[in-house]
């Protein structure tokens, strides 16, 4: 019997704190199961105003698509799109006026001539016998070439240039033809 009676004593004393672990653990729970349902709490009122922002865009959506308010913004850009028609039919005849004006001041412009009293001595160099020519304004290797009967290449070959540029006020030699001078 005192094994029965020690077995109850050790009962009775552990019993309070099994009670105590017991309720412990359950409060544990109790915090957790309410943390739980907070969180879930928070995202359906997330989602219940995600819902609701929703139902307002497709209410706005479907005011702005209402046929009276499509219609009116047709004809408005139709109109629109007229008037760009217009100015763009009205901006190619000035363009073409203008171009026809300029292209009957160009034709009545006296052509510069080069002018031949602008050169200066004769002089030797290796390839030849050459005049100096200073470029007036108007002047193009063409005219130039043309003026004193040689050729644009000649007078390239013999100026060293890559291209076809001139500028008022240069100098080129020009070759002299064997025999006299022009």
């Amino acid at each position: 019997m005192t094994k029965a009676i020690i077995l109850a004593t050790c009962a009775v004393c552990a019993l309070p704190a099994f009670c105590q672990a017991v309720a412990g653990r359950d409060a544990f729970i109790q915090q957790q199961a309410y943390a739980e349902m907070q969180r879930v709490s928070g995202l359906i009122d997330v989602l219940q105003n995600n819902i609701d922002d929703l139902a307002q865009r497709i209410s706005k959506l479907e005011r702005a698509n209402s046929s009276d308010e499509t219609a009116a913004l047709s004809s408005r850009i139709a109109a629109l799109e007229g008037t760009v028609a217009s100015l763009r039919r009205e901006l190619q005849q000035q363009r073409g006026e203008i171009v026809k004006d300029l292209s009957s001041r160009i034709a009545k412009m006296p052509q510069p001539k080069p002018q031949p009293a602008q050169q200066t001595k004769e002089q030797s160099q290796p390839d030849g016998p050459y005049k100096e020519y200073v470029v007036a304004t108007g002047d193009n290797l063409w005219l130039i070439a043309r003026a004193f009967n040689t050729s644009v290449s000649k007078i390239r070959e013999m100026n060293n240039l890559k291209n076809d540029s001139l500028k008022v006020g240069q100098t080129l030699k020009l070759p002299v033809e064997q025999g006299g001078s022009k």
